[in-house]
């Protein structure tokens, strides 16, 4: 099912940080179920998920940048369809080999391709790129590379979606319990605080930009729509007019 493209070399900061959580399989399997994913997100994942779900239509063409656990791929290939293409990139080879053995051919319009999502040569094929919670997990540079490869890879009039971690209200609960978190396993995560989404964008004016928060703004859900550029028939001054 995956393009066999040649291995990816994984960041160093991946394996200090994060270990063996993506390459051993019997982690992954601990961290690949559904509950584990709501407990994480302080139930809010099937929230996440559901958004995500409402900005997809069946047989559009879908990138997603990226594999996660729990069942949103398995929701968003039944929204898509047999008859759309939903592709999914990730850097981990373990990881496409896992999901390769998980869905077999239970979902025909599903493809993984082994790559980095920071050297992505997708430009403007997609009806949506998904971006679900792996910008917490990038350095800053990464993440301005990943956030501009998300928007290269959308066709005029769709959208690039981005799921991920937010400043919380000040007066959230857990706010600084988060924090202090992040700080020791998510380091990356804080400047997801400190700086909106679309400020990695190098043509953040070609896109028109929504965004929703979950949970007192723990969470917030983005999308940026690749804004229509006019047709010479929209741009063409009427004869009658220019006489004038």
């Amino acid at each position: 099912m995956a393009k066999k493209n040649s291995e990816q070399k994984l960041p160093a900061y991946m394996q200090d940080i994060y270990g063996e959580i993506y390459t051993n399989l019997q982690k992954c399997a601990r961290f690949d179920n559904d509950f584990n994913c709501r407990l994480r997100t302080f139930f809010q994942y099937d929230n996440l998920v559901d958004e995500v779900l409402a900005n997809i239509k069946p047989h559009e063409r879908v990138l997603q940048l990226g594999i996660v656990f729990g069942n949103e791929i398995d929701r968003i290939a039944l929204r898509i369809g047999n008859y759309g293409a939903y592709n999914i990139v990730d850097i981990c080879g373990a990881q496409i080999a896992r999901c390769e053995e998980k869905y077999g051919e239970l979902f025909p319009a599903l493809k993984f391709f082994l790559q980095n999502a920071a050297e992505l040569s997708f430009k403007q094929e997609y009806d949506a790129v998904i971006c679900f919670m792996l910008l917490n997990e990038l350095p800053p540079a990464t993440k301005a590379k990943v956030v501009n490869n998300a928007l290269q890879a959308v066709r005029e009039g769709g959208k690039a979606i981005f799921v991920d971690y937010h400043r919380p209200a000040v007066g959230h609960p857990l706010r600084y319990f988060v924090r202090m978190y992040n700080r020791l396993y998510h380091p990356f995560a804080e400047k997801l605080w400190d700086l909106s989404i679309d400020s990695y964008a190098t043509e953040a004016d070609a896109f028109i930009w929504e965004k929703k928060t979950f949970f007192g703004g723990m969470y917030q859900f983005l999308t940026a729509t690749r804004k229509k550029m006019p047709t010479s028939y929209e741009t063409e001054t009427p004869a009658f007019l220019s006489e004038r």
